[in-house]
């Protein structure tokens, strides 16, 4: 095993491990020192722990495997450099998507197959029923992953015993509670991921590659997506809708992110209380996007997008000063973006602006659904002032305006991929 540099580290407070906790690849101090659990046998509380400093299974003075018991191990946090400490802190989010089988199979159909042969983020993707987000959810993690995806991880860590955990998934699962259980019709969208190898590991500044080496080392279910902002002043939001966008070539309509929508639609269903995010072990703050049943499914430039439906009742939440419910033509405004897609031959409109016909002469006209202004001239958007300098976009990608929802979106030809955030390098 390539050695570590050292560092000077400094070492939170370990807490006692739990039932369920112990599972292949955890992070655990022992009396000896620190380690990782080499094999698991949960049912009769034994576990085998591998030494971090010798790399060895954990032995007595005769040379026999020691069983450790919960009670003799204590989680051990992640270990930090002195140089993390100057660091910008960027926010942490991510996304539990959760769906109908439907929606589940369009999701998964679109992601794709697996690559088999090198480490992408993530791997694969589950679509796991609710109901066995918890006490079902370690079997059917065996299930799903693929078996090449098995081996694939075993060459990348071949130093080390990889298995599939569901520690981070767990978790989340019991931060919704008996909640998610009950949601009978509903599926959890897992992501799969893979251990990091050693080149990788060695690429890494020498915080990250701690995590890469002593955390992110086994096969893990997480939820489905999950990231850092671009930027110190990024909300978590911001960082769970980057995630899914670049993970998982998925987009969420704006009003389906906003809480009073999923708090409304927590409601239909007869699920008030299942809460709209958390924070999880690793300090991410998790939304729990509940899609609704009639959501509207479409795909732009190779993003699988997720709108509300026409005049849904969970939209009355957000209030008619958005115009939401405005009738124009004989039509509320969601009804007419659903329709944008009849003016497709036709340029383009700035963010905001909608084609609507006259119900009387067939005219075609332009309504502003922010302002609720409309107008027969074209609208055109607003100049740049000439002392504005405008950031270039990296080589191959272009801006465009989507016909569908009128939001800027930026495709590259030769990726032959899309995001609606601005792309890097």
């Amino acid at each position: 095993m390539p050695a570590m540099p050292s560092k000077k580290r400094k070492t939170e407070d370990a807490r006692p491990a739990a039932p369920g906790e112990l599972e292949i690849g955890t992070a655990v101090l022992y009396a000896g020192g620190r380690g990782r659990i080499y094999e698991s046998f949960e049912e009769v509380d034994q576990y085998w722990v591998e030494d971090q400093d010798t790399g060895d299974v954990v032995r007595d003075a005769s040379g026999e495997i020691i069983d450790f018991s919960c009670a003799d191990l204590q989680l051990a946090p992640v270990e930090a450099t002195t140089e993390d400490q100057d660091q910008v802190c960027f926010a942490r989010g991510g996304v539990l998507l959760l769906g109908t089988e439907k929606q589940m199979v369009k999701i998964i159909h679109h992601f794709g197959q697996s690559n088999m042969e090198e480490r992408t983020t993530p791997q694969q993707l589950l679509a796991i029923p609710s109901r066995s987000c918890i006490d079902g959810l370690a079997k059917c993690a065996m299930q799903g992953v693929e078996s090449g995806l098995r081996e694939l991880a075993a060459r990348l860590r071949s130093d080390i015993k990889v298995g599939i955990r569901v520690a981070q998934l767990k978790q989340a699962a019991k931060q919704l509670g008996e909640q998610l259980l009950k949601l009978e019709d509903y599926f959890c969208l897992a992501s799969v991921h893979l251990p990091y190898d050693w080149n990788a590991i060695e690429a890494a500044s020498p915080a990250e590659a701690l995590r890469r080496r002593d955390v992110w080392n086994q096969i893990d279910v997480c939820v489905t997506a999950f990231g850092e902002a671009e930027g110190p002043l990024g909300s978590t939001n911001d960082a769970a809708r980057k995630a899914l966008g670049e993970q998982c070539g998925l987009e969420v309509s704006d009003n389906l992110w906003q809480s009073e929508v999923q708090t409304r639609i927590r409601e239909q269903l007869g699920f008030r209380s299942l809460p709209l995010s958390f924070k999880d072990s690793l300090d991410f703050e998790i939304f729990p996007l509940l899609l609704p049943k009639d959501a509207v499914v479409t795909t732009i430039k190779g993003v699988l997008c997720f709108g509300e439906a026409p005049g849904a009742k969970y939209l009355d939440a957000l209030g008619a000063q958005k115009g939401l419910e405005q009738q124009v033509q004989g039509k509320t405004v969601q009804e007419w973006q659903a329709l944008q897609k009849e003016f497709a031959d036709q340029p383009p409109l700035p963010a905001g602006w909608l084609r609507v016909r006259s119900r009387s002469t067939g005219q075609v006209y332009f309504f502003n659904k922010e302002t609720l202004r409309a107008t027969f001239e074209p609208p055109v958007a607003a100049a740049t002032p000439v002392a504005e300098t405008m950031p270039q976009l990296p080589p191959g990608w272009t801006q465009h305006v989507s016909k569908s929802n009128g939001k800027v979106y930026y495709f590259h030809k030769a990726k032959n991929i899309s995001s609606y955030y601005w792309p890097r390098e």
